[in-house]
């Protein structure tokens, strides 16, 4: 973790809010509403997204980057409530860069194989 990076403060912030719970706190009120209640607010900032990203025209694109924050703030919670850090989404980055990501999909959703090349 880098503390000089803002994804790293904020996922620490998160971590640390799901340990101590602290009353005031709205991390606190969307962790205790649990992984539906976090899952129905990332819907909602992703619908957000989604208008303020038609509504918007380069390089006025502020609007759009506020909606984007609330949704990674969101899904940072619902990440965070299970213990997922930013290492592990970089590691995971890092494993698929390179690679096409329709290709990765296929990965994915391909019935394994015997080592002759057959579907089990």
């Amino acid at each position: 973790m880098n503390s000089d990076d803002v994804f790293d403060r904020l996922m620490l912030q998160i971590h640390t809010r799901a340990g101590e719970l602290p009353e005031g706190s709205y991390t606190t009120k969307l962790l205790r509403g649990g992984v539906r209640a976090i899952g129905a607010k990332i819907l909602e900032e992703a619908a957000e997204v989604v208008d303020a990203a038609e509504k918007s025209t380069s390089p006025d694109n502020k609007h759009l980057v506020y909606e984007a924050c609330d949704v990674i703030y969101h899904l940072w919670v619902l990440l965070g409530s299970r213990g997922v850090t930013t290492d592990d989404l970089r590691n995971e980055l890092s494993r698929r860069e390179g690679t096409s990501g329709l290709e990765e999909k296929r990965q994915r959703t391909a019935p394994p194989q015997t080592t002759d090349g057959q579907t089990p």
